[in-house]
């Protein structure tokens, strides 16, 4: 599926659009259609809920008009060695699965109410 980048994601700001394709349940791959970049995504769910909001301007941006339109995703860093994997928690991406729109956010720790990041990890 191909989406319009109308919120530049870091390091990639020339890209006007990327093809995400679903791996399984909680990982995907977008490819940037000009320049080919590949960037690993795991979906949401795959962590504990955060509760957020999207700015208006985003929305607008990306034409969300409701929840059920949206997607969102976190990038993924997966290096040679496991232990420099790293997952980029608080700049997800988020895709607008009906007008196949998509944008990066930022987000701040203290706004979302959490102390530190193992309170964004899913207890066992």
């Amino acid at each position: 599926m191909e989406y319009d980048v109308v919120v530049s994601i870091d390091g990639f700001e020339d890209e006007k659009g990327f093809v995400l394709e679903k791996v399984d349940d909680f990982f995907s791959i977008i490819k940037g259609v000009e320049t080919e970049a590949t960037l690993r995504l795991m979906s949401f769910g795959a962590l504990k809920s955060l509760n957020f909001e999207l700015p208006d301007e985003f929305k607008q941006k990306l034409e969300i008009t409701a929840i059920e339109e949206i997607s969102i995703y976190y990038i993924f860093v997966l290096q040679t060695q496991n232990n420099d994997n790293g997952l980029n928690t608080f700049a997800p991406i988020i895709t607008n699965d009906k007008t196949k729109k998509m944008g990066q956010i930022h987000l701040d720790l203290k706004e979302l109410g959490l102390d530190g990041l193992n309170d964004l990890i899913p207890s066992f």
